[in-house]
């Protein structure tokens, strides 16, 4: 992996994936547990019922309102050990979670050799820039030590031209 621009893209969609799986997972539980939470309720006023009834009466309404009230308990507790694995499997998240850590590394790496070039090029530019100071600069310059002699050059160039 060298491009840069796929390695944001596959972080990103790893992100979008992570969040999406999440959201189904969430989802999927919290549907789940209001239906056990109805259920419960329905345990809760069965349970009444069936205390009232067993003291109204010595046992005939009373024992079925119970048993209604211990079958709808049953099934609350079923529907919510069933919300607890509901969505997507946890191996599903763990994939996408080291897609997008592979991603994230690569682009880290990416990231760290671009900036290591750009100091070696602000090293080479001030090393080029102390170098032309030093040919250009001050009266001891090197420069102004090829003055007269680049003069002398020339002009001893135009007379041999001239005879």
């Amino acid at each position: 992996m060298t491009d840069p621009i796929l390695k944001l893209q596959i972080l990103a969609r790893s992100e979008m994936a992570l969040l999406k799986l999440q959201a189904q997972r969430n989802a999927s539980r919290t549907g789940l547990l209001v239906v056990a939470l109805v259920f419960m309720l329905l345990t809760l006023a069965m349970l009444n019922f069936a205390g009232y009834q067993a003291l109204a009466e010595t046992q005939s309404s009373a024992l079925a309102a119970l048993l209604v009230a211990v079958i709808d308990g049953v099934i609350a507790l079923i529907i919510v050990l069933i919300s607890r694995s509901a969505g997507p499997n946890q191996d599903q998240e763990k994939m996408v979670r080291d897609i997008r850590d592979l991603a994230y590394n690569e682009l880290s790496a990416d990231f760290d050799e671009v900036k290591a070039k750009v100091t070696q090029v602000t090293d080479d530019v001030g090393r080029i820039r102390s170098g032309f100071s030093a040919v250009t600069g001050g009266s001891s310059g090197m420069l102004n030590n090829l003055g007269p002699l680049l003069g002398l050059l020339i002009g001893a160039i135009k007379k041999g031209r001239g005879k």
